[in-house]
């Protein structure tokens, strides 16, 4: 038995270093996939941007064509009006050859394009939205950190809370067996003080697989390395991490709410986008080529290209097209009505989730309170009915009820003390304070 508790102590005890909350929570930052991926849509995000606002550089293309006509086109020419006395004589001429070659260099560059602006814009909009996206999964990862940090540390305060307890029972059941040798006590109260040491043996083990899983799941989250995160300890979590969530918040800074706002600006932006499609489109138009004129087949006929070139301020201006919506705009007036309520759906919920995490940490730090004076309580007990015991005041059988009345307690005492981490981080999820407080550690 005392090799068991030995082994228990080392196992405690055995630790190279420490792991903290902050390099847990910078470490899963920089290495999990769904980060990593959320960065990549960012940056597939911003390269859109780029695209929509490279096509305010010139618009360049290079033409070629090689043709044979059939019939060549002819044309009708008043020759009368070139006589001295001018008459209504007409006759038709055929302009061009058998062969032809056309080739030359097309620029534009536009200067007023209010569809193409409202373009650029939102294509920064949702840039913007992927950047609230990345923020999001950041903050969803920081949760399950925090969460699990939190439950690995508790479950280590049990493995120490278990060592204390099997050396408590240990005393008490070597106390119950020595009366037992001096036939003072049953068989039966020899057998009680047994199962209760061995129920808090079992407490340790329970805590220290505990432990071990949620190291594992931190070593997921997190990219550290598993060898690492078994070997050393968890340094404690600053208690202002938590207490900043009691603070009032501002629904508008929270993450889910800003995703909203964007979608709001957006719809308003496509608003203007589709009214502006219609509008006048003014730039400079050029080009410079040439052609080449042949009865035959000869692409490299000599002195049979003449060469063609113009400048000019070109404004186009759409009338109708295949991609007119005649509804759009009511579509994305309809969706706006929709984001308002959204809004104020996601304000009421959060001020009811609020609301109901505060009165839940409130209502566990009471019973928290209370179970911890329990426990000292029972402690007290549990020594003044050993030392009875020892004065032959009390049976045994009174003893082993207070061990096992405080085993019960202090697994109270536990879940509570796990329910209370996860609604503290829960609220400061609720409130997006999470990420902010953590940048302080």
């Amino acid at each position: 038995m005392k090799k068991i508790l030995a082994i228990l102590l080392f196992i405690s005890q055995s630790t190279i270093g420490q792991v903290t909350l902050k390099e847990c929570v910078e470490s899963g930052l920089a290495n999990k996939a769904t980060i990593k991926s959320a960065n990549t849509e960012v940056v597939l995000a911003s390269l859109k941007s780029i695209e929509a606002k490279a096509k305010y550089l010139p618009q360049i293309s290079l033409a070629y064509q090689y043709r044979f006509n059939p019939i060549i086109a002819t044309q009708v020419v008043p020759v009368g009006q070139f006589s001295p006395v001018p008459t209504d004589e007409i006759r038709g001429i055929r302009f061009g050859t058998n062969w032809q070659q056309d080739a030359g260099l097309t620029v534009f560059q536009p200067i007023i394009d209010l569809t193409l602006r409202n373009r650029v814009k939102e294509s920064k909009l949702n840039e913007s939205l992927s950047g609230v996206d990345l923020k999001k999964a950041e903050e969803d990862l920081q949760f399950e950190i925090v969460k699990t940090y939190s439950n690995a540390l508790d479950y280590a305060y049990q493995m120490d809370e278990a060592i204390a307890d099997t050396l408590r029972s240990f005393e008490s059941l070597s106390i119950v067996a020595a009366r037992f040798k001096e036939g003072k006590v049953l068989k039966t109260e020899l057998n009680n003080a047994l199962v209760n040491h061995n129920n808090n043996q079992r407490s340790f083990e329970r805590a220290a697989a505990s432990l071990v899983n949620e190291k594992i799941y931190l070593h997921y989250l997190t990219g550290i390395s598993l060898e690492r995160l078994l070997d050393e300890s968890l340094a404690e979590i600053p208690e202002r991490l938590f207490d900043s969530g009691e603070a009032s918040f501002q629904i508008e800074s929270t993450v889910d709410f800003q995703r909203l706002l964007f979608e709001e600006e957006l719809i308003n932006q496509q608003i203007k986008t589709d009214r502006k499609k219609y509008t006048p489109v003014i730039g400079l138009d050029g080009f410079i080529g040439a052609n080449q004129f042949s009865q035959q087949f000869d692409p490299f006929l000599a002195n049979s290209w003449y060469g063609i070139s113009y400048v000019g301020l070109s404004v186009k201006m759409p009338i109708f097209g295949t991609d007119k919506s005649y509804n759009a705009d009511k579509q994305l007036q309809t969706q706006l009505v929709q984001l308002d309520s959204k809004k104020e759906d996601l304000k009421a919920e959060k001020s009811k989730e609020l609301l109901q995490i505060n009165t839940d940490i409130k209502r566990l730090a009471v019973e928290i309170s209370f179970m911890e004076n329990n426990v000292t309580l029972l402690k007290e007990n549990v020594a003044l009915y050993r030392e009875r015991l020892l004065n032959g005041q009390f049976a045994a059988a009174e003893l082993n009820v207070q061990e096992a009345e405080l085993q019960k307690v202090l697994a109270q005492l536990n879940q509570l003390k796990a329910q209370l981490n996860t609604s503290r981080t829960e609220r400061l999820q609720i409130t997006g304070a999470l990420g902010r407080e953590l940048k302080t550690l």
